[in-house]
């Protein structure tokens, strides 16, 4: 009796296929509550943090809430979108993400001869006189210590 070297039996296993195509299997796409399509993925991503800027929502000029919104003010703060301008120093948008409705931005800082990267959370707070923005240490936990900032008149 002649033995068929392992390596043969898929080959036999694959002649002895009848060719018909098993039918699909239909597993029907959970929705999220948001409206995703199930994968864990989440919401859709805010289109300005696809295109790595930072959203409009946090675009002008803010200073302390007891500030004059005065250029010369060292709370101010400038935003658009791929820039964040302090009193002494720059930083550009090199990433950006979001964590509920917070913007995470990547930047890369420079300011007083120096440069170095700074993930930064911006994130929103509605008062009853407007919304108060408040820009903290991404790698940080939020703390009361981060100074909330009025929106300046245009």
């Amino acid at each position: 009796m002649r033995r068929l070297p392992l390596i043969a039996l898929p080959l036999l296993l694959a002649a002895c296929d009848s060719g018909a195509d098993p039918a699909p299997v239909k597993t029907p796409i959970p929705v999220e509550p948001g409206g995703g399509i199930g994968d864990g993925a989440g919401p859709p991503l805010d289109p300005a943090i696809a295109a790595g800027e930072i959203p409009a929502r946090f675009h002008g000029v803010w200073d302390a809430v007891t500030g004059t919104c005065d250029p010369a003010s060292d709370m101010r703060v400038e935003i658009t979108a791929r820039r964040i301008e302090y009193y002494e120093s720059v930083g550009d948008v090199s990433g950006m993400g979001s964590e509920g409705d917070d913007a995470i931005a990547d930047l890369v800082m420079e300011g007083e001869g120096e440069t170095w990267v700074q993930p930064t959370r911006l994130s929103l707070e509605t008062m009853p006189d407007g919304e108060r923005l408040r820009i903290s240490d991404a790698l940080k936990p939020e703390s009361p210590d981060d100074p909330l900032r009025k929106r300046c008149p245009a």
